[in-house]
């Protein structure tokens, strides 16, 4: 009998024990961490595009603040740039795979800068919609890719960069792509919301 009560304490001790410990310590919730992880994943996307927006891309000395953001050792090269009047980050939505979440982000599509034949204007309202993908891994959540790694400034900053590429211009033609860009550029409506 003895040996009867000492198999049930133990018994008890062993499953009651845990779950008491447990109360004691706030842990998240499945669904606290769901409520929690979307918002991160929407803030860390709208940062990246954000400091892309602003030309981080475009500028190497920029590396280091979008570096901690993606899962890429080195700024992705690039022949092309799509030039933005705007960008809209949709809410995450989980994928199959747990640890992997996609998000789409919206851009108001002004034009394509192509580093070698010059700027096409895209007609007024063209959308483009491009897919990240985050992979979160031992709570290390960052871009790991996307649809398209092209660099996207806004007018703005496009300007900017390209009035700087003309001034260090040394032939004609490397000018006039400069130029006829800009002038291009400069011609097409800024408004986020044109149609």
């Amino acid at each position: 009998m003895l040996i009867i009560r000492s198999l049930l304490f133990a018994f008890v001790l062993n499953a009651v024990a845990p779950v008491s410990l447990l109360a004691q310590f706030p842990v998240p919730t499945t669904r606290q961490l769901e409520d929690t992880q979307p918002a991160q994943i929407h803030e860390l996307v709208s940062k990246y595009c954000r400091l892309d927006y602003e030309g981080a891309r475009l500028d190497p000395q920029s590396w280091p603040k979008i570096e901690p953001l993606v899962s890429w050792k080195a700024a992705p090269e690039f022949t092309k740039i799509n030039v933005v009047a705007r960008y809209k980050v949709d809410m995450p939505e989980a994928s199959s795979s747990h640890n992997k979440i996609t998000v789409d982000v919206q851009y108001r599509l002004l034009g394509t800068f192509d580093l070698a034949t010059g700027y096409s204007p895209e007609p007024p309202g063209s959308d483009q919609n491009v897919v990240f993908i985050i992979v979160s891994d031992n709570n290390d959540t960052r871009i790991a890719d996307a649809e398209n790694t092209l660099p996207h400034p806004s007018r703005a900053t496009m300007l900017k960069w390209l009035n700087e590429k003309l001034s260090a211009a040394q032939d004609d033609a490397t000018k006039k792509r400069y130029q006829d860009a800009i002038q291009q550029l400069t011609a097409q409506s800024a408004s986020p919301f044109a149609k």
